[in-house]
């Protein structure tokens, strides 16, 4: 492989965690709870990393979600080291993964940590709004986080499962991407789950008026370190048995 074409494989491999997709605008939605791999160039060397950090280790906290959850390793590398590392967290995020290439994961993987997490943290449909622009109902994606919540929940039967509600989409409150979030939380909020805690860390990136606060996001969906502070310091309160 000759440079110029190694500098840019290099370069579609390194944006693809800070990115979101969009479908073909005439593509159907794909059903949200009926495992599908996630096809998306960049995907198998980030597959493989999880798998690796996955299978067979010890594990206290496992994430699984995103890109969002992906770049607790970029953008919230220095909190995930200093305080995630410590309690044995697996990161078992991919960018661009919908709730159905979450579903395909876990069944490739089995979820085969060696020991059981205490607690899930998980954060999906973010995909399920921007690959497809939207036009898959909240309803559906709610179906599909829902799936993925019963099976964690099947899987590991002494854990806790903290269910994160969807993170803003877009800076414009009014927005249609924003509002179908918005709906999805929603119903997140309305599901009936045992051992589950639904978290928002939403007021803390957003202004009353719903645009975003100041510094806590990189693009129009992703955080940067001082969104991942936000998140960390909601999360740790239960995952210190104080929530």
């Amino acid at each position: 492989m000759n440079a110029s074409v190694f500098s840019a494989a290099f370069l579609l491999l390194s944006l693809a965690s800070s990115a979101v997709y969009a479908a073909p605008s005439d593509e159907v939605p794909d059903p949200p709870d009926v495992p599908k791999l996630n096809t998306q160039p960049w995907v198998p060397a980030r597959y493989k990393a999880v798998r690796e950090n996955l299978l067979g280790k010890e594990c206290g906290i496992l994430f699984v979600g995103d890109s969002i959850t992906e770049c607790w390793e970029r953008e919230g590398s220095a909190l995930w080291k200093r305080l995630f590392v410590p309690m044995k967290a697996v990161n078992f995020g991919v960018s661009g993964d919908r709730t159905d290439s979450m579903l395909w994961r876990m069944e490739d993987t089995g979820l085969a940590v060696r020991t059981s997490p205490r607690y899930c943290i998980l954060l999906a449909g973010t995909n399920n709004i921007g690959l497809w622009k939207g036009r898959q109902p909240a309803e559906q994606t709610v179906k599909g986080i829902r799936e993925i919540a019963v099976r964690l929940l099947k899987r590991f039967p002494e854990t806790r499962l903290i269910l994160m509600e969807v993170t803003p989409y877009g800076p414009d409150p009014d927005s249609p991407l924003r509002r179908r979030q918005e709906e999805i939380n929603r119903l997140l909020r309305r599901l009936e789950l045992p051992r589950t805690t639904i978290l928002s860390i939403n007021g803390s990136l957003l202004k009353p008026d719903g645009t975003f606060r100041e510094g806590m996001f990189k693009d129009h969906v992703h955080l940067t370190e001082k969104g991942y502070q936000a998140w960390a310091d909601a999360l740790l309160p239960l995952l210190n048995g104080e929530g």
